[in-house]
């Protein structure tokens, strides 16, 4: 019995997946840069991206390209989502249909 924990602990040494935290620090960079530059401006961060929704396989590691890839895609699909919800807001309170549109009128 003590071989086969022994030899599953080694396995799982080797198939975990090991975090590099050299590679986790030069992606947090660009995205501490971003934050202190939307808190400067009066904006507020968006909302921590929902990774759930992308349906990888536990363990799966993306490369950072992927990564930004992947984030650009979710937070443009919530802000399209975001302004789609506005906008049916704005047509069912006053018949505006495009609250950008007659802004910049």
């Amino acid at each position: 019995m003590k071989a086969v924990i022994r030899r599953l602990l080694r396995l799982e040494e080797i198939l975990v997946p090991k975090i590099d935290l050299a590679a986790q620090r030069l992606s947090d960079i660009p995205r501490e840069r971003r934050r202190r530059r939307l808190e400067a401006s009066g904006e507020r961060d968006d909302e921590p991206l929902y990774w759930g929704s992308l349906g990888l396989p536990p363990g799966t590691r993306l490369s950072e390209s992927e990564t930004l890839r992947l984030a650009r895609q979710l937070r443009l699909k919530r802000h399209r989502e975001r302004d789609e919800r506005t906008r049916l807001a704005a047509v069912s309170q006053g018949g505006q249909d495009d609250p950008r549109r007659n802004a910049a009128s």
